[in-house]
């Protein structure tokens, strides 16, 4: 049987996260025991450590609901909150409007606090696995070493850059603190780009490929750490061609023959390939001819030749901090449904409704592109949903009569999508779902290489080098369903809006969006619109490209730390 590395910590490192949630997160003061000097010498605390490192994805609602969801996401043009209207949730509505403030209750303190921890753990594994030798543990093994050590500098960069993505330049913390370094101003955000390409070209150097690990399926990987890199030269170099008009970006520099060089690392590995580019079906619960890009984003789609990076999730039934499970199934599943379409009334209580595609999302799929049924879910798609009298499974179908009335949406996501035997009948809790999280996939990578290729000026023929990348994405998404669409691009050259196009209907509800919009300096172009239900959204250029640090910590620091823009 395969072990898979599950988002979990230890009963030691949960109460290290848990205990005292009122101090402030980003605590960095050591709380060492005269222990603590002689602790790291074994390879099994190496273990420990690294565990610790991975332990922050397991914090229900930081990396699925928070970053992903609402600050990714729901932010954007491709997505509204939904769920049951303007007075449900109210921090998630005012991130989907544009009126949130730095004193919202847990939407910022959660990805600074819980992302901050991670980075500590991460310096503490840093400053302390070089210290095991062949003399402290007559178990030492110099290569499994070397490999922690990888995993560390990766999940540091991921770290950093995800805090950068969602704050903009923040405080570098590279090393466990002095008694003098605690409380730090902003870095640049070239600053903190720098320490990320270094630990990520250490990592690169240290980690294996994906199928290096054997049944340890889910670390850190080389490919994983190369795709990375690949993105945060994307990142800088879009920030330095397209934010000149913006401070904060100063010092960032366009590297886009960089970002390629690592896309196409990633490439020509041979240790990925797109879920059904080949016309390959999959029988799922769905039907026995689920197409590749649905199944991607299933239970059967886990760990798939796709999987970049994704956090692991499985369905234990431990509930609450202590689950291993993702809270998407639950928090993206309909509101209400019927056992007809269009049934009138309300419908019976299912899931909570969040995360619904956008008007705008649904009018830019082309005509009969299987993605657009594998991401929108309409009041004529079944839900496998519970069983009736006779034990046998019912599928019901979306009610959208509440949603609609509260928000005028009638759609919600279909990624992250389970049926009744994979989740429903077994969870002891919404945080329970046992779809991973995918941080990073192969398609995102080939987008990269897209990207950078036609920024590089890569030709060679009518559509470019970028061409040849984008239609392996749109091969595979045409491969997924039986229409024919969407057809490959061969008449003509790639442009910028054909990059901003395929990212939006490819990555559409992953949580992209956003921090795509920011980097290409668009967001001001494609969020001052209306919602659904008439509201407008209010995004001020030169102040929401990054969100707000949260106001605890401003004044914790008496000062030190800062926000950008008028806030």
């Amino acid at each position: 049987m395969k072990r898979k590395l599950f988002k979990y910590s230890s009963l030691v490192l949960l109460g290290l996260i848990f205990t005292d949630c009122s101090k402030d997160f980003v605590d960095l003061k050591p709380i060492a025991s005269p222990a603590e000097a002689t602790y790291y010498t074994t390879m099994s605390s190496a273990d420990k450590a690294i565990t610790a490192c991975y332990s922050v994805f397991n914090i229900e609602k930081v990396w699925d609901l928070t970053i992903m969801m609402t600050l990714g996401s729901i932010s954007s043009d491709e997505a509204e909150a939904g769920a049951g209207g303007k007075s449900d949730v109210l921090e998630f509505q005012h991130i989907d409007q544009f009126t949130f403030t730095p004193t919202e209750a847990n939407v910022f303190q959660w990805p600074w606090g819980y992302l901050y921890r991670a980075v500590k753990f991460c310096n503490v594994a840093i400053e302390n696995l070089p210290g095991i030798t062949k003399a402290t543990d007559p178990n030492y093994n110099a290569d499994v070493l070397k490999k922690r050590l990888g995993e560390a500098y990766f999940l540091r960069a991921l770290n950093y850059f995800t805090l950068c993505q969602i704050f903009g330049g923040v405080p570098l913390y590279s090393k466990i603190p002095g008694a003098s370094e605690f409380n730090k101003p902003r870095s640049s955000i070239a600053e903190v780009y720098k320490l990320i390409k270094s630990d990520l070209q250490i990592a690169i150097a240290s980690l294996p490929e994906k199928d290096g690990w054997g049944a340890d399926v889910g670390r850190a990987t080389k490919g994983s750490a190369l795709a990375l890199l690949s993105k945060v030269y994307l990142y800088e170099s879009s920030y330095a061609k397209y934010c000149t008009d913006n401070e904060v970006f100063n010092g960032c520099i366009q590297h886009w023959d960089s970002a390629l060089y690592y896309a196409q690392q990633v490439i020509v590995s041979g240790k990925y390939s797109l879920v059904g580019i080949d016309g390959t079906k999959t029988s799922t619960w769905r039907g026995p001819n689920t197409g590749g890009y649905q199944v991607e984003f299933m239970v059967a789609g886990n760990n798939s030749s796709e999987a970049v990076f994704e956090i692991q999730n499985s369905q234990d039934g431990l509930v609450w901090f202590d689950t291993r499970g993702t809270a998407l199934v639950q928090w993206c599943t309909p509101r209400k449904i019927s056992r007809t379409p269009g049934s009138p009334g309300n419908g019976a209580d299912f899931g909570w409704g969040w995360w619904c595609p956008s008007s705008f999302l649904v009018s830019q799929y082309e005509p009969g592109d299987p993605r657009k049924q594998a991401t929108v879910m309409t009041d004529q798609d079944s839900i496998n949903c519970y069983p009736d009298a006779g034990a046998k499974l019912v599928w019901g179908y979306p009610n959208f009569t509440v949603l609609k009335a509260g928000t005028g949406l009638a759609t919600n996501s279909r990624k992250y999508e389970c049926s009744y035997d994979e989740f429903w009948s077994k969870t002891r809790g919404w945080e329970d779902g046992p779809i991973h999280v995918k941080l990073m996939r192969y398609a995102d990578v080939l987008l990269f290489a897209a990207e950078a290729a036609l920024e590089s000026g890569k030709t060679g023929n009518a559509i470019g080098e970028a061409g040849y990348y984008i239609n392996m994405v749109r091969t595979r998404a045409r491969n997924s369903g039986n229409t024919n669409s969407p057809a490959d691009i061969t008449t003509r050259a790639i442009t910028h809006d054909d990059i901003v196009h395929e990212r939006l209907i490819e990555l559409a509800c992953e949580g992209h969006r956003f921090f795509d919009l920011v980097r290409w300096n668009l967001a001001d172009h494609y969020l001052n619109t209306t919602l659904a239900d008439g509201s407008a959204v209010a995004f001020v250029k030169g102040k929401n490209e990054f969100f707000p640090v949260p106001d605890k910590e401003i004044t914790l620091s008496n000062g030190v730390l800062t926000q950008y823009g008028s806030w």
